[in-house]
């Protein structure tokens, strides 16, 4: 690594992989140059070799922990030039709180997501928060205007994700207001999740691509739109929709986030599968690229 390099710094686990994954592509395309290492990686770096460079941090408490010396890791991080936390998640979150307290002195956050939540970090945290809206890569452009295979989408509905509260609210909304009960189902514990998902890593897309709508239920006590749930169902020409009274209470300029089932259903039926993919579609496309605010977002810093 030479001097002045960006360097995304992740734990080892696959798991933790798809922020710095999705942050790399996005330096990348705004012709970045950036490199991606482990924690463990990190920590066997030169200390010389750090001095001019600029790290991005993601999940920086498995970071420290899976670095094989906490100490040794902590003493390379900090002799880095500057220290950004990049984040997912709300940040009045007592989990965001704890990555702010891990011994990491961080110069910015930058806040990976859809909406801003400059007023409620500034509640929590001095450090210099940075929005970052989490718009198209290269790598999924062009988004198409009308979703393929049309006629082919036979399931009306899928609801898909932890077993979490939220998730069995919505499902048993989907009953109680007898929903198209040809849609689909899949619930799975968390651990599982970040195992290995039943349906792997072909499942997924092949079920997106026969559905109208992807539904997901609140999973948090603080109101947060997961943009990460967003992209795939929607590069498949799947509808994402949300399901959280407390976040459509808050008017976020977001589509596809509804108080209830019925809610939900009432905008299919008027508006139609097709009226509601352009609307989300035209909302992640015409905010930018992401590497168009990755890289207004890196100049502050």
């Amino acid at each position: 690594m030479q001097m002045g390099t960006l360097a995304i710094v992740r734990p080892p686990t696959e798991g933790d992989n798809e922020l710095a994954s999705r942050l790399s592509k996005g330096f990348e395309d705004a012709s970045h140059g950036v490199a991606i290492y482990s924690s463990p990686e990190l920590r066997a770096l030169d200390t010389e070799v750090l001095g001019g460079a600029t790290l991005l941090v993601a999940s920086p408490g498995r970071c420290i922990e899976t670095s094989g010396d906490e100490t040794e890791f902590l003493s390379k991080v900090a002799g880095a030039n500057k220290r950004i936390l990049a984040s997912v998640g709300p940040v009045d979150s007592p989990a965001y709180k704890r990555r702010l307290e891990k011994g990491i002195d961080f110069d910015a956050v930058f806040d990976i997501g859809f909406a801003s939540q400059s007023d409620d970090h500034t509640e929590v945290s001095d450090v210099p928060y940075h929005f970052v809206f989490n718009g198209p890569i290269r790598d999924e452009e062009p988004v198409a205007e009308e979703p393929a295979n049309q006629a082919d989408r036979t399931i009306p509905w899928v609801l898909m994700g932890p077993k979490s509260d939220g998730n069995k609210n919505v499902l048993a909304e989907l009953f109680e207001h007898e929903v198209d009960p040809g849609g689909f189902c899949l619930l799975q514990g968390r651990a599982r999740i970040m195992a290995e998902p039943l349906l792997g890593s072909e499942g997924l897309p092949a079920v997106l691509a026969k559905a109208k709508y992807y539904l997901w239920g609140a999973d948090r006590d603080a109101g947060y739109y997961e943009s990460f749930r967003f992209m795939a169902p929607l590069l498949a020409g799947t509808v994402p929709c949300k399901i959280d009274p407390d976040l459509a209470s808050e008017g976020l300029d977001i589509p596809g986030v509804y108080p209830s089932v019925s809610a939900f259903r009432a905008e299919a039926e008027a508006e139609g599968y097709l009226a509601l993919y352009r609307r989300a579609r035209n909302f992640y496309v015409a905010r930018g690229r992401l590497a168009e605010h990755l890289s207004g977002a890196f100049a502050l810093v």
